[in-house]
């Protein structure tokens, strides 16, 4: 049985993560005029603590598919050596595969349980 997450939560985490246009857009902002500010240590905290989502837990999260893929996902995010400029992180040629997965969860999670 899946356990209840908040899919919009996911979604929108998994759309900066396969976006590089938004990653641009938040992780090189620096905030002004009150424009939205992301990094990469955010945007891992955003999808795999704030919404909840704990793989390790022996649990359905989504269905089996979605979640091998997101256990991908954060073995990929993982292998990223954060402490670089955001702007190098965003060119690190990891980064390619990461939003072609995170794209494809999108794909596989509904914005509501079917």
């Amino acid at each position: 049985m899946a356990i209840p997450i908040d899919r919009e939560s996911v979604r929108a985490a998994l759309a900066e993560w396969a976006s590089e246009g938004e990653q641009r857009r938040l992780w090189l902002s620096d905030g002004a005029n009150g424009a939205e500010v992301s990094s990469f240590s955010e945007a891992r905290e955003s999808l795999f603590t704030d919404t909840g989502i704990d793989l390790d837990r022996g649990h359905v999260v989504f269905d089996a598919t979605a979640d091998a893929k997101l256990k991908k996902l954060d073995a990929l995010i993982s292998q990223i050596d954060a402490n670089r400029e955001p702007s190098q992180i965003i060119a690190d040629p990891q980064m390619r595969e990461i939003r072609v997965l995170a794209s494809s969860l999108l794909d596989l999670i509904p914005a509501s349980p079917a």
